[in-house]
């Protein structure tokens, strides 16, 4: 078949890279001036769109009162005001052994207005990733008319978008996830420290899901330069793979704490586990087709029997990135710089979108798909660069493809047959442009300004689909239509966006009180004055509860909380009476303040009337207290007296105690029970002497006190093995990372004096 390409003289050949000391400064300015462009444009058209599901549940508000809590820049380790959600090393999604998130949790705590916290964190991750990708394309010779809409492909792509706004850890590692590419392929001391720096956010950034892409990246690169270097020998003796290894385990050192410390508190935690009967529940594992095909406007659609995750345009990668496979020469295109690595990295996390629902500590597949179509993204970019193959038959086949998108787009949801013909006709459009520009036509300046338009486009044609397919619903159900966007998760609608607004809506403000939940409709809490999950903590009320991805699972026997916090399960395990005690387990758990939902089963309102002192009511809320003579989070004793004076209770920080209380024991040893969760590395000193501390029934702290103690000072504090060894470890990682950036500055300046 007769060509129809009229491509430069060596096509195989990429554009060059800028050369040395000259800085390309427009590509950058190019794709900060279009994604902010987007981001103005998106939030015209949903004004909240980072501010729903768990941003507004629980990573904003924690990342906000965490800003607001800090001393010394550090963030308190664990309040015990909050339950089984209180440990915050336990999740790290919380970053708080991690001085990265440290400054974010600053800057957090600076805003009264969260919905423009969150999109300044959206903006910020979402632009950091588009100039990763633009740094990582135009350091392989991408000529900038493609690396511009790449990387702003990349940013812009489905599951980032309509999922990261919800899950905020996974747009910071997606951010940074380039960046770790663009510092393992570079040469000399900045891409030592920036792979440094990239390894330890990545392995903090709260999202475990990507780490084993990372290991596939760097096994690929290493490859790479191992086939570059000519052998192993001169491998393993090049002083710029040496520099970088070093900043690898540097950075790793860095992010050990917070890795640590997941791992010691994961012997008293639990999460969901395999499905018991075929060991697959086919929860959010996404059809292949979809995952491969990647059209704008196609919709995430999961296994229907069990449910399904949010109808949202979530499949779509950069507007060309599928179409564009088509048109390279994959004979030639493997052999150049950064294609099969990309390959390699695209194949591994199609194949983990299959996976069964939960494996090992990883569940929901769905979540996979943030790498697929960044990676494809690139992978179509690098190949198409350095081996475009323009003739009549790929051309058709990619115009097949163009087409194929649109048909299972309008197989999956025929009702939004125009978004879908919109959707194709933006990607036809910018497949012709990309043709264009490889081509070398004339209007090629012109093409790469529409290249970079419908790469915008196709994003918001998807949040289009999803301003139609909201009317749509509400004219099924009945309801006047609004301008929202249909999200498929929980959007918070009605709740407010500021600090102030939650205070005035809250029922207690700035107090510990234990909040006893039954029969709960999210969408009535606003009303009611208790928020979902970690919202409490914007009214600064910690009421026994916040949001948790894992739980404490001898407390859940005792009192089920479901992730957002709210009473779960049999309430009679709540009146058991706890081991060892007289107490029944909802008070041994409760603060001296209680608030009692009104519709709670008529076994527990009488077990409130008969043994605690009514205080009045607040809307739907009992407010009961207690005067146990016990001070504190102390909540039973025996043998131990407690004095009512001087006592101190706080959130747990490194280094310091969070509760001290003044006790004496007789010729006997005696014991306390604490309401505080029990979790590894809970310690506790009597005047400064180390005590034993237990858990009782593996849920609450039990701490013993020696015999013969006469108005000691009993001091319980919290130190994880993160926390002890943040410092050591950090300023280890650190240097580590230096040494690897002299090691590679050596050999660039005795390259540069031969080359002189």
């Amino acid at each position: 078949m007769a060509s129809t390409s009229r491509a430069p003289a060596d096509p195989a050949r990429p554009a060059p890279a800028p050369p040395r000391g000259r800085t390309d400064l427009l590509s950058p300015a190019l794709v900060v001036a279009g994604q902010s462009a987007f981001l103005v444009v998106l939030s015209a058209l949903a004004p909240r769109f980072f501010w729903f599901d768990d941003a507004i549940r629980q990573f904003g508000p924690a990342m906000w009162w965490l800003g607001r809590r800090q001393e010394a820049g550090q963030p308190p380790l664990m309040d015990p005001e909050l339950g089984m959600a209180g440990n915050f090393t336990a999740d790290m999604q919380y970053g708080v052994l991690d001085p990265l998130h440290w400054v974010l949790q600053a800057a957090a705590a600076r805003f009264d207005d969260l919905v423009v916290w969150s999109w300044v964190y959206g903006g910020v991750t979402t632009t950091a990733l588009a100039l990763g990708v633009l740094a990582l394309l135009r350091q392989h010779g991408v000529r900038r008319s493609l690396a511009v809409p790449g990387a702003l492909g990349a940013s812009t792509s489905g599951f980032l978008l309509w999922f990261g706004s919800s899950w905020w850890p996974l747009l910071l590692s997606l951010a940074v996830l380039p960046w770790l590419w663009v510092g393992l392929r570079s040469r000399g001391a900045v891409g030592v420290v920036v792979t440094g720096l990239a390894t330890w956010a990545l392995l903090t950034s709260g999202n475990p899901y990507v780490l084993p892409f990372a290991l596939v990246l760097i096994a690929a690169l290493l490859v790479e330069r191992g086939r570059e270097a000519g052998s192993v020998r001169a491998l393993v003796r090049d002083r710029d793979v040496l520099g970088r290894a070093a900043a690898c385990v540097g950075g790793l050192l860095a992010g050990l704490p917070t890795l640590l410390t997941m791992v010691q508190t994961s012997a008293v935690t639990a999460r969901q586990g395999a499905d018991p009967l075929v060991g697959n529940a086919g929860y959010a594992v996404t059809n292949f087709l979809d995952v491969v095909l990647a059209g704008p406007t196609l919709l995430g659609q999961t296994n229907a029997w069990v449910g399904s995750i949010g109808l949202v345009p979530a499949m779509g990668a950069m507007v060309v990135a599928v179409p564009l496979l088509v048109l390279v020469d994959w004979r030639r295109a493997v052999g150049a710089p950064g294609v099969v690595p990309a390959a390699l990295l695209w194949v591994s996390a199609v194949v983990a979108t299959q996976l069964p629902t939960t494996v090992l500590l990883f569940r929901y597949p769905l979540r996979y798909l943030v790498v697929v179509q960044v990676a494809v993204t690139v992978l179509a970019v690098l190949a198409v660069s350095a081996a475009p193959r323009l003739t009549r038959g790929r051309l058709l086949g990619a115009a097949a493809v163009v087409a194929l998108q649109v048909v299972v787009s309008l197989f999956r949801a025929p009702g939004l047959w125009e978004a879908h013909v919109l959707g194709g006709a933006v990607v036809a459009l910018g497949l012709l442009a990309a043709v264009a520009l490889l081509r070398g036509a004339p209007a090629a300046r012109a093409a790469a300004v529409v290249l970079v338009v419908a790469a915008l486009l196709a994003p918001l044609t998807g949040v289009l689909a999803m301003r139609a397919l909201e009317a749509r619903a509400d004219r099924i159900a009945g309801q006047p239509e609004d301008d929202m966007l249909f999200r498929g998760l929980y959007r918070g609608d009605g709740l407010g966006r500021t600090v102030e607004s939650y205070r005035e809506r809250s029922v207690a403000v700035d107090e510990a009180t234990t909040v006893v939940t039954f029969g709960v409709d999210e969408a009535e809490m606003w009303d009611a004055g208790v928020m979902s999950g970690n919202g409490n903590l914007l009214a600064d009320l910690r009421p026994g509860f916040g949001s948790h991805a894992v739980w404490q699972e001898a407390l859940d026997q005792h009192w089920c909380r479901g992730f957002l916090g709210f009473t779960c399960g049999d309430p009679a395990a709540l009146l058991e009476t706890a081991t060892g005690t007289d107490l029944a387990w909802v008070d041994l758990l409760s603060s001296d303040e209680v608030l009692l939902d009104e519709r709670a089963p008529q076994a527990v309102l009488d077990h409130f009337a008969q043994g605690w002192t009514p205080q009045g009511q607040e809307g739907r809320w009992l407010r009961y207290g207690r005067e146990d003579g016990l001070p504190g989070r102390v909540t039973a004793a025996d043998g131990v007296e407690l004095e009512q004076e001087g006592w101190v209770t706080d959130v747990a920080r490194r280094g310091q105690p969070m509760d001290a209380y003044t006790v004496t024991t007789g010729a006997s040893p005696g014991e306390v029970v604490l309401r505080t969760t029990w979790w590894p590395g809970l310690r506790a000193a009597v005047d400064g002497e180390p005590v034993p501390v237990d858990a009782l029934d593996g849920a609450v702290l039990r701490v013993e006190v020696p015999a013969g103690v006469d108005a000691g000072r009993l001091e319980v504090s919290y130190a994880p093995v993160g926390a002890v060894l943040l410092v050591p470890l950090t300023a280890a990682g650190l240097l580590l990372v230096a040494a690897g950036a002299v090691t590679a500055g050596l050999r660039r300046r005795g390259r540069d004096g031969a080359a002189a």
